[in-house]
């Protein structure tokens, strides 16, 4: 069977606001699909989220194209399960999902799809109804001081939308990436317009005064969003 390639695209640092709130996690994958591959893979896909069993899986999954992305990065899509708490993850990696539909996605990932990296993250400060926006962007971060990144991104982000997310990686993240930042919209036009707007309100400028010594960015990547599943 083919490697499988997923990536995470989700970040955060614990903040006072969640930690009332049971601890959510989420694994990503980085994936490589065949141009042939492509329909498919999300054919199966489809199938099998919406079968009966598929239905009763205890993740929220999301499946992107990649879109923007730096000449390090060769996926072409991501695959994120993002489960409630520890526990959606007690069964993680125990084989097919025992159905018909379950052994026909299998069956397509080892024909079109390589996995490059999976990662295992937590969300920090995260809203999931905003998965369903279509696009998405992930800056990747090595953060040195969490406590004073996460004062200056509640900050920030109460003084723009309120939509940014912060997550922490796990495991199996690249070298050096200990957080992700992320930005959803419904559209690329929609994302160009909020960025533009984040920047004339200061709030932008004011965030990197107050944690430019506290991380580093690594690389970003951004994503369409082709399909989401278990979305409440």
């Amino acid at each position: 069977m083919k490697k499988i390639f997923i990536t995470l695209a989700l970040l955060f640092i614990t903040t006072s606001s969640i930690q009332a709130q049971e601890k959510s996690y989420w694994a990503c994958m980085a994936v490589t699909v065949d141009n042939w591959g492509q329909s498919p893979f999300v054919e199966a896909l489809d199938n099998f989220m919406n079968s009966d069993v598929g239905q009763m899986m205890p993740y929220t999954v999301t499946l992107s194209e990649v879109a923007f992305t730096n000449g390090d990065t060769s996926s072409t899509h991501q695959l994120c399960f993002i489960g409630e708490n520890a526990a959606s993850f007690a069964s993680w990696g125990s084989g097919p999902p025992p159905s018909l539909e379950g052994l026909a996605l299998f069956m397509t990932i080892d024909e079109y799809v390589e996995f490059d990296q999976i990662i295992l993250g937590s969300p920090l400060i995260f809203d999931p109804t905003n998965l369903s926006n279509g696009f998405t962007v992930v800056w990747a971060m090595d953060v040195n001081d969490p406590a004073t990144y996460a004062n200056a991104f509640v900050e920030f982000n109460n003084a723009t939308t309120g939509t940014f997310e912060l997550h922490e990686a796990i495991i199996g993240a690249q070298e050096g990436v200990t957080h992700y930042f992320v930005a959803r919209q419904s559209d690329l036009g929609a994302w160009l317009e909020g960025r533009e707007a984040v920047f004339e309100s200061g709030a932008a400028a004011q965030f990197q005064s107050e944690a430019s010594d506290s991380f580093d960015i690594l690389f970003n990547i951004g994503f369409n969003l082709i399909k989401s599943y278990n979305v409440d």
